[in-house]
């Protein structure tokens, strides 16, 4: 029942991990605030076995009653969590981020049942919530949403879509020499959230906080290298290790950037 997705755990984690290190701050809101955000994260896998057991399935699977023993531990874990969390935070922050990841699982959990888990915008849009967990933990720290914590999620979403979009490149042209079609739907896209990556580094240095643009530098050119000279017989599995070795040393230096700004 644990997600198998290395770059799923990546951008969940790393993100709210180096949230703490700018605040530098630890105590039982930030507990919950992890605990809630790892059962949300592992809440999906059974909901999408019951799901397609109750829609897809018709004969009774095995894998069913796992799933609704890690789903009842699961649901009481998150209640437990999102108590402690509402009592600290108040109704109106913890129930609006709750809102958005309830939204978000059941939008996966639909996705997946339908097959459609690894379409592109989703894919995108599941960056940007996977990368969230950095806001949770900033206002867990700290109390509050302060304005670092919106530039780690922004910047951490921006290298995970701009990794999602390269990964579907490398898909099409794995696809084009099996076939002998060439496909070229996503390396456009690619390149785009390359510069975008790029003009962004340009723009935080323009401002005055260089350390704060090696960040996005470093993944623009990662990212450029991957599309400019992708290596076809590499392992996906290498490749995945790869990209979440990249957003963890992105991270480190967003913290350390964030840190010494903030």
């Amino acid at each position: 029942m644990l997600p198998r997705e290395h770059g799923a755990w990546s951008l969940l984690l790393t993100p709210f991990f180096a949230a703490l290190l700018i605040a530098a701050q630890l105590n039982l809101s930030v507990a919950a605030a992890l605990v809630a955000v790892l059962a949300a994260f592992l809440i999906r896998t059974p909901l999408v076995v019951l799901a397609r057991q109750h829609w897809t399935w018709r004969d009774p699977r095995p894998e069913s009653a796992q799933a609704r023993q890690w789903l009842s531990w699961l649901l009481l874990t998150l209640f437990a969590s999102a108590a402690a969390l509402i009592f600290d935070w108040g109704w109106p922050a913890a129930l609006s981020i709750g809102a958005g990841v309830l939204a978000l699982t059941f939008a996966a959990v639909w996705m997946t049942v339908r097959n459609r888990q690894r379409t592109v915008w989703f894919q995108i849009l599941s960056c940007a919530g996977l990368a969230f967990s950095a806001v949770a933990a900033a206002r867990a720290a700290t109390g509050r949403f302060p304005l670092w914590a919106w530039l780690l999620w922004g910047l951490c979403t921006l290298n995970g879509a701009a990794g999602v979009l390269v990964v579907h490149t490398r898909l099409d042209a794995l696809i084009a020499r099996k076939t002998g079609v060439a496909n070229n739907r996503y390396r456009l896209s690619a390149w785009c959230a390359v510069a975008i990556s790029a003009l962004t580094a340009v723009a935080i240095a323009a401002t005055g906080r260089p350390p704060l643009a090696l960040a996005p530098a470093l993944a623009s050119a990662a990212h450029a290298v991957e599309l400019h000279a992708m290596n076809l017989d590499t392992r996906l599995t290498t490749v995945g290790l790869r990209a979440m070795t990249l957003s963890i040393i992105h991270a480190l230096l967003l913290a350390a950037a964030l840190s010494a700004t903030y």
